[in-house]
């Protein structure tokens, strides 16, 4: 009802809890709600924790290949958190790779952290996946972030958490800093 896509939004990402994609009728129920209020499915990105996708039961397997048979994109959340089993990136149809903040942070400070940022990225573009980046809180993060052609960015940088009716006043008034223009 507030024409998001008007207002440069171009989807909204749905947390799915590793609890929640272990329900066989999850994907079945949100897709007859995105029918049911008229959303298109490339107006919703359902990201699916690491933890999530680790647990590839029979009931996680089939929600994601019934979110993607309906055109729904999936994001493959907190990559790079935990216990890292990179398999899933070949094995499951994530359209997007967010990567944790942990890792942007640690690269400011660690060579090797920045040489593991920079490949991810590359495995990422290579595999045909976009990528979001957690974190962001700084310009230097965004110069660096648009040097690896960085698809979206998320955090305090542009706003810390807010309400629904706080998001559409914030789009309202939001342009975009001159650091992502340079």
């Amino acid at each position: 009802e507030n024409k998001l896509n008007e207002k440069g939004i171009d989807y909204i990402e749905v947390n799915l809890s590793a609890v929640q994609c272990m329900q066989y009728r999850l994907a079945d129920e949100f897709v007859e709600i995105m029918h049911k209020y008229g959303l298109n499915s490339s107006q919703i990105n359902f990201e699916i924790t690491e933890t999530s996708a680790m647990n590839s039961n029979r009931a996680v397997e089939l929600n994601i290949n019934y979110f993607v048979d309906h055109g729904v994109d999936l994001s493959l959340d907190d990559f790079g958190t935990g216990y890292s089993n990179i398999s899933y990136l070949y094995h499951l149809p994530f359209a997007f790779m967010k990567i944790d903040k942990s890792i942007l942070w640690s690269s400011d400070k660690n060579d090797k952290a920045n040489i593991t940022l920079k490949n991810v990225f590359k495995m990422a573009k290579n595999l045909k996946m976009r990528v979001v980046v957690e974190g962001v809180e700084t310009e230097e993060h965004i110069k660096k972030l648009l040097k690896l052609e960085c698809d979206y960015f998320q955090g305090y940088y542009f706003s810390k958490p807010v309400n629904g009716g706080e998001f559409i006043k914030y789009l309202d008034n939001f342009s975009v800093p001159k650091v992502c223009l340079e």
